[in-house]
């Protein structure tokens, strides 16, 4: 412990960027838990959410690729064993991730300037995409941070050849596996990014009068040395990502002849081959089949590559031009980092790739740009920061030995300043569109006509809808074992005992995200065909479509109220809502 206030001092000055990191971090996870469970419930939210819910109720599950990887049945059972099933709980996994992810800045610390670090995680922190999608519970940013932090500890491995970093990356790399099939995409990035790095190595190894065949081959020998010093530690590595992906996305049945991993592994060995295809080999050929087989890329290119660059210029503008400074820096006027060419290379693939990639335009792909550009925009928040601190210093020369006139000193101030209003302006920028799309207006997208920002997704559920989930949840508290909600209408009948796996019937998605609360809540739910099946006993809330709101008025009569509700901002889906006025229930 330091003794004296120098001594204090001292300990400070050398231990203050992994401090900074870790401050960042926790100013971080405060932005993304507060207000965690207020926002409705988005489309994919409420469905993925609701199949959780159904999992650990029935406990049956196999792999299906338009829910994308396991991840959340994995993980949020659990959290909602243990904490109960909230919008806040069903965010929270995602909102922890992104609140530490700043802490990954520090993996880079050999590769890094001190100011670098400490930008580098102010950025994964406080980015208006990053902040957002950290309060949603989708797969993206999970995918991106685990790939980073994959990243970070391969990087670390390289630097100091200590196995543990090794293992750490498996894991990491493992669970982005989990996530989403974009992982694939990812991996696809690195070995482009990787060989382009490479080919710039080989143009500066004949520029210096080496042959790049000797290169060559120096490398190769390298390579051959460390996989003989690394291969039990590979081998031990392989085997653990195949455990992984193997414990994820082996299936689960309570059928005794159905192959179950709890199963497999609990004494019936005869099932574990089959689990283990199924979980490897049989996962990988559904997500191909489903997701690069099919017409899902089928689509016009320049639409979806606009949109994806407008999203990015209202919500990482700051990130993108200071990655092109660090980019440009780096490469021509500094050392030429393998890491910030890098990972510059796989945001610019990320941000043209996935406009390709995407089944349809949508904001949160951007996570994967903003996640890989973060490493150069460091670097050029870092290349802006010294410009203006030399320029202070300049300045300061200048005052001392008197030999530079009045208008050299002022003109050191004026670049000096400029600096500092760039770095802030960009700062507050982006922690206002933050502090727009997170809390104030979470919920508007420009696509409905509104003013909202490009950050929000037009499929987002408004928040009028709370409305109908309050009286759910009033009709299920008095309502005993009666029926509590009521769908009328042939487009929105549904078996409601028949929902233990997936998939659904299209009737039940235009109800998406009622299910999720109905479920949660605990209601009775039923369905009807036409207005005539209602009874003579309606429940306190009656649910139909716009086609059918007069006939479902006529049978109910003055004892309800009905009015209409979107499902989403842009309007598209909508319910009308009947619900039985107070005096008469």
């Amino acid at each position: 412990m330091p003794s004296t206030a120098a001594d204090f001092r001292a300990l400070l000055a050398d231990r203050w960027v992994p401090l900074a990191v870790i401050a960042t971090a926790f100013g971080a996870l405060i932005l993304r838990l507060y207000a965690l469970g207020h926002r409705v419930f988005y489309y994919d939210e409420a469905w993925v959410g609701y199949w959780v819910l159904k999992f650990l109720e029935h406990g049956s599950w196999q792999y299906r690729p338009i829910l994308h990887g396991p991840f959340f049945m994995r993980v949020n059972s659990v959290v909602f064993s243990v904490f109960g099933a909230t919008e806040f709980t069903a965010r929270l996994v995602v909102a922890v991730i992104g609140g530490l992810l700043p802490l990954s800045a520090w993996l880079f610390r050999d590769r890094l300037r001190n100011e670098e670090i400490v930008a580098l995680a102010f950025i994964l922190a406080i980015n208006p995409l990053l902040l957002y999608y950290s309060r949603f519970m989708r797969n993206d940013l999970p995918l991106a941070a685990f790939m980073l932090v994959a990243l970070g500890l391969l990087v670390r491995a390289y630097d100091t050849r200590a196995p543990r970093y090794l293992y750490g990356m498996t894991i990491a790399l493992g669970i982005a596996f989990t996530t989403k099939e974009s992982v694939l995409l990812w991996l696809l990035t690195w070995g482009g990014a990787a060989l382009l790095v490479f080919d710039r190595r080989l143009l500066r190894v004949r520029e210096e009068g080496s042959g790049p065949v000797s290169f060559v081959r120096s490398l190769t020998v390298h390579a051959v040395a460390g996989f003989r010093t690394w291969a039990t530690h590979l081998v031990g590595a392989i085997l653990l990502f195949f455990l992984i992906v193997i414990f994820f996305y082996a299936p689960r049945s309570p059928e005794a002849r159905a192959p179950g991993l709890w199963k497999a592994v609990g004494g019936k060995f005869e099932m574990l081959p089959a689990v283990i295809e199924r979980a490897t080999l049989g996962s990988y050929q559904k997500a191909i089949e489903h997701w690069a087989g099919g017409s899902i890329q089928s689509h016009p290119y320049l639409p979806y590559l606009l949109d994806t660059l407008w999203t990015l210029a209202m919500g990482a503008m700051g990130v993108c031009l200071l990655a092109i400074v660090g980019f440009l820096y780096d490469r021509y006027a500094g050392s030429t980092r393998d890491l910030v060419e890098f990972s510059f290379y796989c945001g610019v693939a990320a941000t043209v790739g996935y406009p390709l990639a995407n089944s349809v335009p949508v904001p949160w792909s951007t996570v994967h740009a903003v996640v890989a550009l973060s490493i150069p925009a460091a670097v050029g928040v870092g290349v802006v920061y010294r410009w203006g601190q030399s320029q202070l210093s300049s300045q300061e020369t200048a005052r001392s030995d008197g030999s530079t006139i009045a208008s050299e000193r002022t003109r050191a101030m004026v670049k000096a300043g400029g600096a500092t209003v760039l770095l802030g302006t960009l700062v507050v920028s982006s922690g206002l569109t933050a502090i727009e799309t997170s809390y104030l207006n979470p919920y508007d997208s420009p696509r409905n006509g509104g003013d909202g920002n490009e950050i929000v997704y037009y499929a987002q559920a408004p928040e009028e809808l709370q409305t109908v989930i309050t009286a759910i949840d009033h009709a299920a508290a008095t309502g005993g074992n009666d029926t509590d909600v009521l769908y009328v209408g042939r487009s929105l009948v549904s078996n409601e005992s028949s929902r233990t796996a997936p998939p659904a019937t299209a009737a039940w998605f235009r109800r998406i995200p009622v299910p999720w609360y109905t479920e949660t809540i605990g209601a009775d739910v039923t369905s009807v065909a036409v207005a005539d099946d209602i009874g003579s006993e309606p429940p306190p809330v009656v649910i139909t479509t716009a086609a059918n709101r007069s006939a479902v008025a006529q049978k109910l009569g003055q004892s309800y109220t009905a009015k209409r509700y979107r499902l989403d901002e842009i309007g598209d889906r909508t319910l009308v809502v009947f619900f039985r006025n107070t005096n008469d229930s």
